[in-house]
């Protein structure tokens, strides 16, 4: 899980503080300040928490996506 969610932040960079206010409205600084210290590998161990809320937030990002982008190709 946390091996996908670097991938997911990594083809996301420069979105990323869209990201930290999108999950942090109320504490945007801080929690982008942790999140580029994830993607940068910084934090060796991040909670399990913070990442399973990281994964959950790209699994719902993709299934708003998904649709629109079947519905174009077909």
């Amino acid at each position: 899980m946390l091996a996908q969610v670097l991938d997911d932040l990594s083809s996301r960079k420069g979105g990323w503080m869209q990201i930290a206010r999108d999950l942090e409205p109320d504490n945007v600084v801080s929690y982008y300040s942790w999140l580029t210290k994830l993607a940068q590998g910084v934090i060796r161990e991040p909670s399990v928490n913070k990442v399973q809320r990281l994964y959950d937030y790209f699994r719902a990002q993709e299934a708003v996506s998904a649709p629109a982008g079947q519905q174009e190709a077909a």
